[in-house]
């Protein structure tokens, strides 16, 4: 832990020549995560509603929320956390403390690239779910604009767990599409890749632009390997409450 630490230490120290993204940009929908971040002195809520079903059962999640605060140029921090109903019992994950930080803003063929790491705060979950160790999370995130109304976003992360000593590997791509000055679409992969089973999935959406401060959006998943086991529809919105 001492040596991630060191690198989250070095990453922020690289982040001063990287450059943010002033206009508007949402985390939501989908399991992928952009490189971009909100600028300085906004605070952004992004909130949605999602119903899991399949054969390993039922699930609806009726807070799933994202606090987003740009403390500097090219760097976030971030607060969020789920409540979820479940066998007509509610339970909450917990608080998730996190940073996105730029690092390259792109150029040409080079990709925009930021590091997104969040933890579990302990303590803060419900007994059933509790965390009693250090379990964090650590991406990178990339994206290619492909045309004016296309780019290509792509992560790669670990994610660790305090009941297995190797961390899961995740890996997404994510194809966006703007219809419109207004509407835009996308298409992902995302896969986790561990000491078990490995899974894979797929989801897609749309997002609309409602004002140029408020999007909304609805978007589904389904599991690769098995599309009867485990899906999701979801919807939600994405507030910036305030543009300096």
């Amino acid at each position: 832990m001492k040596n991630l630490r060191w690198i989250l230490l070095l990453l922020l120290g690289t982040t001063l020549p990287a450059a943010a993204q002033e206009s508007f940009t949402a985390d939501r929908p989908g399991a992928s995560t952009g490189p971009a971040t909100v600028s300085r002195g906004v605070f952004q809520l992004e909130q949605g509603l999602q119903y899991d079903g399949g054969d390993e059962g039922e699930s609806f999640t009726f807070s799933n929320t994202l606090f987003r605060y740009g403390v500097l140029k090219g760097f976030e921090l971030r607060l969020g956390g789920d409540y979820y109903l479940q066998d007509k019992e509610c339970y909450f994950t917990g608080l998730n403390l996190g940073t996105k930080i730029a690092l390259f803003e792109g150029q040409g063929a080079i990709p925009a690239i930021s590091v997104l790491a969040q933890c579990p705060i302990p303590g803060t979950m419900s007994d059933e779910i509790k965390v009693d160790k250090f379990a964090p999370s650590l991406y990178l995130l990339f994206e290619n604009p492909l045309s004016d109304r296309l780019s290509l976003g792509y992560n790669v992360g670990a994610e660790w767990s305090d009941i297995q000593k190797r961390p899961t590997a995740f890996v997404a791509l994510c194809l966006g599409i703007s219809l419109t000055d207004r509407l835009g679409c996308f298409v992902e992969n995302y896969n986790y890749f561990h000491a078990g089973e490995n899974a894979y999935f797929a989801d897609w959406g749309i997002n609309y632009m409602l004002c140029e401060r408020l999007q909304l959006d609805v978007a589904a998943n389904i599991d690769l390997k098995a599309p009867s086991r485990s899906w999701a529809v979801s919807m939600g919105v994405a507030w910036q409450i305030n543009r300096p």
